[in-house]
């Protein structure tokens, strides 16, 4: 089977919607919050080597001028780890790899904003990159930069908050399904 490295990303402000396909500057440390500032995280939220992985990679990447597409982008603030958001990204991995599809709206018809409402974050600001087929972190993070759309949510300094997740699947069309949830309250 070939694989095709697919990538999507979706943002959301307020009651506007912008989606689009291939759509202090931080230090690139482990900033991590674990629950965002507030104690209605989930108790058992603890962020796993792959979870710390993701986010010193988007840190490391945002600590850089980078240019996505035609346009450039300073360097923006380190991320913080967000429970309620990694806990929404993994829910929606989770439901297209079990369920074979690959959109920001899920099998129940949910996209990303009605997610993480669902676990308890109540946004300003929220944007999601989505992933499948790729087998490593450094992998779909240069599957994203590769996108202007997805590198611009990945450098946007709106965010100051994201969650992320990947799952392995089997007789799925892809083998890994990935989720990057960016948000700011």
């Amino acid at each position: 089977m070939q694989l095709k490295y697919i990538a999507h990303m979706m943002l959301l402000t307020g009651a506007l919607f912008l989606a689009g396909c291939g759509g202090s500057g931080g230090a690139g440390g482990d900033n991590v919050t674990d629950n965002g500032g507030d104690d209605t995280s989930p108790a058992d939220c603890q962020m796993t080597e792959l979870d710390k992985q993701l986010l010193k990679a988007h840190n490391q990447i945002r600590a850089q001028t980078r240019t996505c597409g035609d346009k450039e982008y300073g360097d923006a603030p380190a991320l913080t780890w967000n429970c309620k958001l990694a806990a929404a990204a993994n829910a929606h991995s989770r439901d297209m790899a079990d369920n074979n599809f690959f959109d920001h709206i899920g099998s129940n018809g949910l996209g990303v904003g009605a997610r993480v409402k669902y676990q308890g974050y109540f946004y300003q600001v929220v944007g999601e990159n989505i992933a499948a087929g790729y087998g490593s972190v450094a992998q779909v993070m240069q599957g994203w930069l590769d996108s202007p759309g997805h590198c611009a949510n990945i450098m946007s300094k709106n965010y100051t908050e994201m969650g992320a997740a990947r799952i392995d699947a089997s007789g799925a069309d892809y083998p890994s399904y990935w989720t990057t949830d960016f948000g700011h309250r």
